[in-house]
């Protein structure tokens, strides 16, 4: 079991989930989804299986939340609910990063079927498949090679990757040494690697939304369009004109191809190192009515403050547990989590 599986069971068991609940619980909470589709098997090596949750589980999740007693919202209406200061019944919104075929094949009947309103965030690059999938080639270039060689910013390693648990953890090295990377060393340590092993990708893992696939959604009116820049590149990494470059231009070929123009949009990765002040302040520069992150939260009115630095909970492929989702939503997980990053950050 994983320790933060361990850590939600310690605290829904324990009872104290529940004792602090009406202090931890806020307003709401906006909910972050990549890929929904069938399992894969667990015993092979898959790390990015931790962005899959089944289509069983997003259905259980809804009929749970809606037996929790949330209301699921809209973005603008999430948006509208902080401005107004709309707090009488707590919300949930589904939020969907980067815009896979598995959203409409999987997800979007589901959704359709209870009338849940959700939103996806389209990185058009992934649309166009131009953007490279770095984490994705990563994972089919490990699952390949009995041994790998690779440079991480000037530092050459070399990985055994025989077995499952070796590749496991040579992944888990090179995805966060490329993740702390410099922008242009990053791009240049995944080229060395292309070059040298070629990943094949299967098709699922990368299949993209189309745009007629878009069109039929919205034409159900519970989907919204966000914007998810055109690479899928870490935004605190580039300069200031090429953030603001990314930003723009993913929301003109989403204008152009549907024309909507995106209010909402969420930062690539979205982590702290990712996306922080500057980032945030671009976002409320171009207009964005909201912008998530992927920093572990709830929505506390509060947040009304700062509309482009939202927090959301994971729906994780590696927790999906009615209980879990019980217990994270009633904001203590996160409220512990905020509070040991910052005295982290503090000491």
């Amino acid at each position: 079991m994983q320790p933060f599986a361990i850590a939600l069971d310690l605290l829904r068991f324990s009872g104290l989930a529940n004792v602090f609940r009406g202090r931890c619980a806020g307003v709401g909470a906006l909910l972050t989804l990549h890929h929904v589709r069938p399992p894969r098997d667990t015993r092979q090596f898959a790390p990015n299986r931790i962005l899959d949750i089944s289509p069983e589980y997003l259905e259980a999740a809804i009929r749970e939340l809606d037996t929790l007693g949330y209301e699921f919202v809209s973005l603008d209406e999430f948006h509208a609910r902080m401005i107004e200061r709309r707090f009488d019944r707590r919300f949930v919104s589904f939020t969907l990063d980067d815009g896979y075929l598995d959203n409409y094949t999987y997800a979007y009947p589901i959704f359709r079927r209870h009338a849940v309103p959700f939103a996806i965030y389209l990185c058009t690059g992934i649309m166009d498949r131009t953007a490279q999938l770095w984490w994705q080639e990563l994972e089919a270039i490990v699952a390949k090679a009995h041994e790998l060689r690779v440079a991480l910013d000037g530092d050459a390693r070399v990985f055994a990757t025989r077995t499952v648990k070796e590749k496991y953890r040579a992944f888990g090295t090179i995805y966060w040494r490329l993740r702390a990377m410099p922008h242009e060393a990053q791009l240049d340590s995944m080229q060395q690697l292309r070059d040298e092993y070629a990943p094949q990708l299967e098709s699922a893992d990368v299949e993209p939304l189309t745009w007629e696939m878009v069109a039929e959604m919205r034409a159900s009116g519970l989907f919204t369009i966000g914007g998810h820049t055109v690479n899928h590149f870490a935004l605190s990494k580039l300069s200031a004109d090429s953030l603001y470059d990314e930003i723009e231009r993913g929301c003109a070929v989403v204008r152009e191809r549907t024309g909507v123009d995106p209010k909402h949009f969420a930062y690539p990765f979205g982590d702290r190192g990712s996306s922080d002040a500057r980032e945030f302040a671009a976002a409320r520069d171009l207009g964005f009515l909201t912008a998530v992150t992927t920093r572990k939260g709830i929505i506390v009115p509060q947040q009304a403050q700062e509309l482009c630095g939202v927090p959301r909970i994971s729906l994780n492929g590696d927790y999906q547990r009615l209980r879990y989702l019980r217990t994270l939503m009633t904001g203590v997980p996160t409220a512990i989590y905020q509070r040991l990053k910052t005295e982290e950050a503090t000491c």
